[in-house]
């Protein structure tokens, strides 16, 4: 026996980030999870799996684009003639609805209800195999679904299918089908096919409780390589081997200023890291400066106001499949020293101002506005904030050692 455990493919995901880049840029990752479900097709084709399972999130929202619905019956259609069949689960983001019933799938695609549901088939050499799956209905559900799941049969593989978040029952994520690994363990299947953590994940080896992770990584918080798991039946064993799907991966990359670096040697350094990198994928970097304590105060301005983002840009346009969307500073903590600012003074501070809740006080109004309010939808981390702060003192009290009339007593 062999099939596709695939979830969280996000079609039509809308990428706002990016909308500004130049239009091979926009098209590349506006395109990279159809490229990536392409790749998905073509692996249980070439590999004659014996189905394919899809554990939620196949559209990144309810009301997905035409273009999204006829893709997708036409990579479904392409299995149907391979007489492949796909068990499809709905979750969160493209959960049962009303235009739910207007999206006719091809006969090999079996859509699970809002209630588990076991699904049985017998394979070509006779081998028999139990699938038990639900969809959601709605867009949060805080019931324990997998509590509903009936007792192993005598199948010969029974494989259980949730699109939730483990432990959770008292967290925030409880909005999204909890439930633990004792009771997964409990019901003796022999694969767990997880979705809704796009985080690729083994939380049990045997039997196999797994996220696979989305196919196509769709920001900086969903870095490195990602795509599904092709799982293969030796014996009584299932065993799990990850597959690349994503066509474009998101990475950080750490450069490490010196000192008296120039503006210019900071670039021919960026550069010169990115044409080091030996993956075969087009990569999309975040660049994060460390020791830019080491840096002039000119450099640092030409950090802050993204002149220095925008000539490595320009330096990849016509000679790199990569992309740095995104330039970081970062001081180094160990040596970090503000003018005339106590060094605990200052850590004590930050734990006081950078806050959720302070961010959002002090924007206010602001938020009124689209195009901030769209800026903000994806949060900044609290320690980036730090550091683009820590970055503007260095920058307006200079370095340390530049300034030593300033902290006289």
């Amino acid at each position: 026996m062999k099939f596709i455990h695939a979830a969280d493919i996000h079609l039509d995901s809308p990428f706002r980030g990016l909308r500004k880049a130049p239009d091979q840029i926009w098209e590349k990752i506006h395109n990279s999870t159809y490229a990536a479900f392409i790749n998905m097709v073509n692996t249980a084709i070439e590999e004659n799996v014996d189905f394919v399972l899809i554990v939620g999130d196949l559209y990144d929202r309810v009301q997905h684009s035409i273009q999204a619905d006829l893709f997708m019956n036409e990579q479904l259609e392409r299995l149907n003639q391979k007489q492949i069949p796909v068990y499809l689960s709905y979750g969160n983001h493209d959960y049962l609805n009303e235009n739910t019933e207007i999206i006719h799938y091809p006969d090999n695609v079996y859509v699970f209800s809002a209630q588990p549901e076991v699904q049985q088939l017998t394979l070509h050499d006779g081998t028999t195999v139990t699938i038990v799956g639900f969809s959601y209905d709605k867009q949060a559900v805080q019931e324990d679904m997998v509590a509903k799941f009936p007792d192993r049969n005598q199948s010969d593989f029974e494989i259980g299918t949730v699109h939730g978040s483990m432990d959770s029952l008292n967290a925030p994520e409880a909005n999204y089908a909890p439930f633990s690994k004792s009771e997964l363990l409990g019901l003796h299947y022999d694969y767990w096919a997880l979705g809704h953590i796009h985080k690729r994940q083994i939380l049990n080896e045997e039997p196999a409780i797994i996220y696979s992770g989305n196919l196509q990584g769709r920001h900086k918080n969903e870095a490195g390589k990602k795509g599904f798991y092709l799982v293969t039946s030796e014996g009584h064993e299932l065993k799990p081997k990850f597959v690349q799907a994503s066509v474009v991966n998101w990475q950080p990359m750490k450069v490490q200023a010196d000192s008296e670096e120039t503006f210019d040697q900071l670039v021919a350094k960026i550069l010169d890291q990115i044409v080091d990198l030996k993956d075969e994928k087009p990569n999309f970097i975040n660049v994060k400066i460390e020791n830019i304590q080491e840096l002039t105060s000119s450099v640092l301005s030409r950090i802050e106001d993204d002149s220095l983002l925008e000539v490595v840009q320009q330096a990849l346009l016509s000679k790199s499949m990569h992309w740095v969307y995104e330039i970081t500073p970062v001081p180094t903590q160990k040596t970090f020293k503000l003018n005339a600012i106590d060094d605990e003074f200052w850590k004590e501070s930050q734990k006081k101002v950078f806050t959720g809740e302070n961010i959002n006080q002090l924007a206010g109004s602001l938020l009124n506005q689209p195009f901030i309010a769209e800026a903000l939808q994806h949060d900044m981390p609290i320690d980036q904030l730090q550091d683009w702060a820590e970055t503007l003192l260095l920058k307006n009290g200079g370095r340390e050692e530049q300034n030593d009339e300033n902290t006289e007593d």
